[in-house]
């Protein structure tokens, strides 16, 4: 059996979702019809890092005409179980967390009440009447400072506060460094950082007869939310329905399971009435998940060539006050230990890798997770090994590169790349880039105009699509790994796709029509996705970490192959033909090299359905609906190469991004379009985390930065024109041989950056090893060097 070659996947069709987005017609959680009978959330949010909690008074907020209840940690503990992730490594500390806070605060914001109001207005008006007493206790933020005998316990369950330490290392780490001409060693630095997606979080909790909740929420995890409720709320799963509206960004901090939902479900479930809770932006700031609070010390042992003999790397992240649901507050810690090798043949390794506990918001996914700041260390040191040799950057990272006639490789860590581009990617963007010339213009000098000018690059392995395994190696054993589909070819010939993600903006109801369309052999148009509904959509692990094409579209792969395969030995059946010389594309199929012997899916569906006169093949049975499961392998790698050219103002230190090339491979290319779109709202972000973004503590724990006035994003003037490039190398391990794309722009973004800003004060001997690069960073260290 054969179908169309010319399809659907690797054209630039136009987004489905577009139309009614850019009309103003997408339903946010915000935009759901809300029935009148609806009850509204409002949370006490604490002001204090650490705190005791010595007496709330709710009596005031109660008196308030219009105020339902007002109820504390201790009413909540009674509903709803602490909440944990379940992390199953060696030393790991295991702790737990109440949706209210009832004895004791670990980071400002965490909730210590709330507030159930007839409208929003009022629940807003009611927390400003709870009176809650606090006994102010010292605080520590510092990921440093966090493990000194004398700093303050965070967590009872954490003792030290440490609450995990990998290490691990090859035989001849020690003997690499022994032979080694040199050894580069430095330390990074990343700022913590949020995602703020254009629409907060929310949810709706509607009750059903009998004793049934449906829960809309902006959720990337909807099977997982329904799953965690039902066990946490110690209700049957299957009396739980899982919405998922339209959502407005996700990057990862929406794959986090969060207190409000918890308590929203709890208190519909109660009341047995609606109960909708939406989110401010100050909310957002203070409770929405962190990210990138990291450390790294990194030497590498070099020879004279600059090939890297042997790594050590000590990495200490931040992982809050609590451990948060589902990944827990290893996900950094683990994933940059395993990822900073990255495209290069490093055969000798050593690491240590600490997750502390501090009194900050609990931090979990964010963009990229661990790469972006893994890659600005190893890149970094890359720079360094040149300038210490007296070599071109791009020079030592093709001396250090996995060629593609070695691959599959395997790295030191047991991951294996299946297919790649590393040294074909830095090639065509160094091209891309006119790397040759712009470093033949800095042999006068950097300092132009007065303006430094440096370029930087990034070039990285992308971990994308991970499977059951990848989630096992880091202890996350209640994370199924898998992805489901069915496929349904209704009697009108129609089809149906349903998939067990849930979309956030990034095209889904295109990409995997487009999937569904090549596999099925269909026509584009006749295909319909369906998504982010339990009630719907088969199980599956959702939505995160550059894994719905690699996951979903696999599924929906094998899905459609069984369909496929059904519609043909009907039509082969009815055209009294085999299946194996039946064709099927375009929504029709036919006899091999018999085009007019044919029929349309409708006609082939409607025998399938007994909706004819025309009977099933023997043993056959009625309908064309079809359910596959897929788990892909540990990981999907991708690969790209980001270069960027910037100009750093000798006076005042600001920025300007005058160039910025990527080269991504995402193995197989469903939409070029929507590729290009994800690379450059990751690019953005990039910026925003390498240049301006960070949240800052004062002394006491209290957040300074909880505001857009503080805390600064990017725009569009801030955002340079791209050059963007794709090299295809399919995977060999998947199937489509899709990889990930989601996360590849943040990541290389961050390292070219601030690779290219220390580039441009290379001839200052200045260090630039953290981020962000704000102008008052980079003046001082420009003033410093005594220009």
């Amino acid at each position: 059996m054969s179908g169309d070659q010319n399809g659907a996947v690797g054209q630039s069709v136009l987004r489905r979702e577009d139309e009614y987005l850019l009309r103003g017609q997408g339903r946010f959680v915000d935009d759901l019809p809300t029935p009148l009978n609806t009850l509204h959330l409002a949370f006490v949010l604490s002001p204090y890092a650490h705190a005791r909690i010595t007496s709330i008074d709710t009596s005031e907020a109660m008196a308030l005409d219009g105020v339902v209840d007002v109820l504390t940690g201790a009413d909540l503990a009674a509903m709803v179980k602490p909440i944990a992730a379940q992390i199953e490594l060696p030393g790991y500390s295991f702790n737990t967390r109440d949706v209210l806070a009832v004895d004791e605060v670990r980071f400002a914001g965490e909730a210590v009440a709330v507030v159930v109001a007839e409208s929003q207005y009022l629940a807003e008006d009611g927390i400003e009447l709870v009176e809650v007493d606090y006994e102010p206790l010292p605080a520590i933020t510092d990921i440093h400072e966090a493990t000194d005998p004398a700093a303050p316990q965070v967590n009872p369950t954490v003792p030290g506060n440490v609450y995990f330490e990998g290490r691990f290392a090859t035989d001849n780490v020690a003997a690499g460094f022994d032979a080694a001409a040199h050894v580069i060693a430095e330390d990074f630095n990343s700022n913590r950082v949020t995602a703020v997606p254009i629409e907060p979080r929310g949810c709706l909790a509607v009750p059903e007869q009998p004793a049934n909740l449906v829960f809309y929420s902006s959720t990337q995890i909807h099977h997982l939310l329904r799953t965690a409720l039902a066990e946490f709320l110690n209700v049957a799963e299957s009396t739980l329905r899982v919405v998922v509206p339209d959502v407005g960004g996700g990057f990862g901090i929406k794959a986090a399971l969060y207190p409000e939902e918890f308590v929203c479900a709890a208190l519909a479930l109660r009341l047995r009435r609606p109960v909708k809770w939406i989110q401010d932006r100050y909310g957002a700031l203070l409770t929405d998940v962190h990210a990138r609070d990291n450390h790294y010390r990194v030497e590498a042992a070099i020879d004279d060539d600059g090939i890297v003999l042997a790594l050590r790397a000590e990495i200490r992240t931040n992982g809050g006050a609590y451990s948060a649901l589902p990944f827990g507050c290893t996900l950094e810690t683990t994933g940059g230990a395993r990822m900073i090798v990255g495209p290069y043949r490093i055969t000798e390794y050593e690491y240590t890798a600490t997750a502390v506990a501090t009194h900050t918001a609990p931090v979990l996914a964010y963009r990229g997770v661990a790469q972006p700041v893994c890659f600005m260390a190893i890149e970094g040191i890359m720079d360094r090994i040149a300038r210490r040799l007296g070599l071109d950057p791009a020079e030592v990272r093709l001396r250090n590169m996995v060629p593609t006639a070695e691959l599959p490789w395997t790295n030191i860590v047991g991951v294996r790349y299946d297919t790649g581009s590393f040294v074909e990617s830095l090639e065509m963007a160094m091209e891309m880039a006119n790397y040759d010339e712009f470093r033949a213009s800095q042999s006068h000098g950097r300092l132009v105009d007065g303006k430094y000018r440096g370029i930087g690059i990034c070039s990285f392995t992308e971990v994308s699509g991970t499977g059951a395994p990848g989630w096992r190696a880091r202890g996350l054993t209640r994370l199924p790994g898998f992805d489901s589909g069915t496929v349904k070819v209704e009697p009108t010939g129609k089809v149906t796709a349903f998939v067990s993600h849930a979309h956030s903006g990034q095209g889904h109801f295109t990409t995997f029509a487009q999937v569904v369309a090549d596999a099925l052999g269909a026509r584009l148009e006749d295909v319909t996705v369906v998504e982010g509904d339990t009630a719907a959509g088969p199980y599956g692990t959702n939505t995160f970490a550059s894994r719905s094409a690699v996951t979903g579209g696999g599924a929906l792969i094998r899905a459609s192959e069984k369909a496929r395969l059904k519609l043909a030995r009907i039509a082969a059946f009815m055209l009294e033909s085999t299946p194996e010389d039946i064709v099927v594309a375009d929504g029709r199929m036919h006899v091999a090299g018999v085009p007019s012997r044919g029929l349309s899916f409708q006609e082939v569906a409607e025998t399938a359905y007994a909706m004819n006169t025309s009977d099933l093949p023997e043993g056959e049975s009625f309908g064309v609906e079809e359910t596959d499961f897929y788990d892909p392998p540990l990981v999907t790698m991708a690969n790209a190469t980001h270069i960027a050219q910037v100009a750093v103002d000798a006076a005042d230190g600001t920025v300007d991004i005058e160039g910025y090339v990527v080269v991504h491979d995402c193995g197989r290319v469903i939409n070029p379009m929507i590729v290009d779109g994800q690379v450059m709202g990751g690019v953005a972000q990039g910026i925003g985390e390498a240049l301006m973004e960070e949240f800052v503590y004062d002394p006491d724990g209290g957040v300074r930065t909880a505001t857009l006035m503080d805390y600064l994003l990017p725009s569009s003037v801030d955002v340079p024109n791209y050059q963007i490039a794709h090299i295809e190398s399919p995977s060999i391990d998947t199937v489509g041989g899709f990889k990930g794309v989601g996360e590849g722009g943040l990541i290389g973004a961050v390292a070219a950056l601030v690779n290219a800003v220390a580039d441009a004060l290379s001839d200052l001997d200045v260090n630039v090893n953290t981020k962000p690069l704000r102008p008052a960073l980079l003046s001082r260290l420009i003033r410093e060097a005594g220009v």
